[in-house]
């Protein structure tokens, strides 16, 4: 087939062009005739309001005692419309299994309804430390006086001393989840001490204003808040958030703007489409951002997991990023602390198993000291950790380990799940 041929048919389907074309039929979830190892494949495609998948009869995969897997012969996905829906969807019983976009805050009428939705909730805490963390982009420089502060550690320090993370636990978690610093668990091999968890993360507003007054933010308007210190008014920061999250960073965020009125920073917190806010990271564009830090309790499986800026498109500092990928030869060179970390990083896939736990040891000990994100409230199941399943499906855990690394809810083999009898 010659490339205009490939052109004309890629028109045909509704395609730019013959590698779009390409790319989708290599979809798994979009071609039916693609073959296939998994357990099942899909039947109807993912770009419908409805996702079907039959399980595959030549799957390998057995039982204990040898009969042939998946259990389920039939998968459904349904679209939802928002978040609230697929909640109340899932508090009526109507799915057999959800393990995403559950919300914590619901969770005393997930449990009043189980008997009556014949569902079982199950909660998967993570064993990373922030559910929720606010992520500075380090190496942002649209405003150059919000990009020094934000490569000051005092300005973070004091910012993170300005949070009452108690306050947003018991609020937005109902006291589930774990106030403090983004390290993870003293459980995981990678914690450098139970001491992290609370340093630079604790509420004392007192020492914030002593810190932001000792940087020389000492004027104020005449709402209290502080001026910028080239004479430009008002120093405002904007926190950007993605909309219809697992956590709800939106409302989060509003209650630590209200929270810094007392340190006298203006924090504007700006909700945004999902993929238009993180296709704005690679221009450096975004101050502030609201997610999550999970992934961190593997950092080198999985890189994107905001420990140091690995990435072109971090949103911890995608010029940082830039220059890590590129061995220096692009982007900027970060400050000497985060450096350090980042050669670290890259040297211990290079390492003895014990060389590499004691390096991201190393790696999270300066991450907390230097606050490169402010931890707010994690260690809970607000993150991919309210789960409920049907009472009825049988060989659900009732609890499966909850990060991206794993790839939750894969972790637990649903393959495996069978209807009771």
């Amino acid at each position: 087939m010659g490339e205009e041929e490939a052109a004309a048919r890629a028109k045909e389907a509704g395609y730019d062009g013959w590698v779009q074309l390409f790319l989708a039929r290599n979809e798994w979830t979009q071609n039916p005739e693609l073959p296939m190892l998994t357990p099942w494949v899909t039947v109807e495609p993912i770009t419908g309001n409805v996702w079907v998948m039959e399980r595959k009869p030549y799957y390998f995969g057995v039982d204990t005692e040898g009969n042939q897997l998946p259990s389920i012969d039939r998968v459904v996905f349904t679209l939802a419309e928002n978040l609230e829906v697929i909640n109340l969807r899932a508090i009526a019983g109507e799915y057999d299994f959800q393990a995403r976009h559950l919300d914590i805050s619901k969770l005393p009428v997930f449990i009043e309804n189980q008997e009556q939705g014949g569902y079982r909730l199950a909660l998967d805490p993570g064993d990373y430390g922030g559910d929720m963390i606010l992520i500075f982009n380090l190496s942002y420089d649209m405003d150059p006086v919000i990009g020094d502060l934000f490569r000051t550690p005092d300005f973070r320090r004091a910012l993170s001393l300005g949070v009452d993370r108690d306050e947003i636990n018991e609020i937005f978690w109902l006291g589930t989840g774990v106030p403090g610093s983004p390290v993870v668990s003293e459980a995981n091999p990678y914690n450098p001490g139970p001491e992290y968890r609370t340093m630079w993360a604790v509420h004392d507003v007192e020492k914030a204003n002593e810190m932001l007054d000792a940087l020389g933010l000492t004027e104020r308007d005449g709402e209290g808040y502080r001026l910028r210190p080239d004479g430009g008014g008002r120093l405002v920061l904007t926190l950007n958030t993605a909309a219809g999250q697992f956590v709800q960073y939106t409302r989060i965020g509003e209650l630590i703007a209200e929270q810094w009125q007392e340190i006298g920073i203006d924090l504007n917190v700006q909700e945004q489409e999902r993929s238009l806010l993180f296709g704005r990271f690679p221009s450096n564009e975004v101050q502030l951002f609201a997610w999550t830090n999970d992934g961190s309790d593997d950092m080198f499986g999985n890189p994107w997991s905001r420990v140091v800026p690995a990435e072109p498109i971090s949103d911890m500092g995608p010029l940082y990023g830039l220059w890590y990928q590129s061995d220096g030869k692009e982007g900027e060179e970060p400050p000497p602390e985060l450096r350090e970390a980042m050669e670290l990083f890259k040297d211990a896939y290079f390492m003895t198993d014990e060389e590499r736990l004691e390096a991201g040891r190393q790696i999270w000990a300066t991450h907390v000291d230097q606050v490169w994100t402010i931890g707010v409230v994690g260690m809970g199941p607000a993150s991919m950790g309210v789960r409920v399943y049907n009472e009825d499906l049988g060989n659900v855990p009732a609890r499966q380990y909850n990060s991206p690394t794993a790839k939750n809810p894969s972790i637990s083999r649903p393959q495996t799940f069978f209807w009771k009898e």
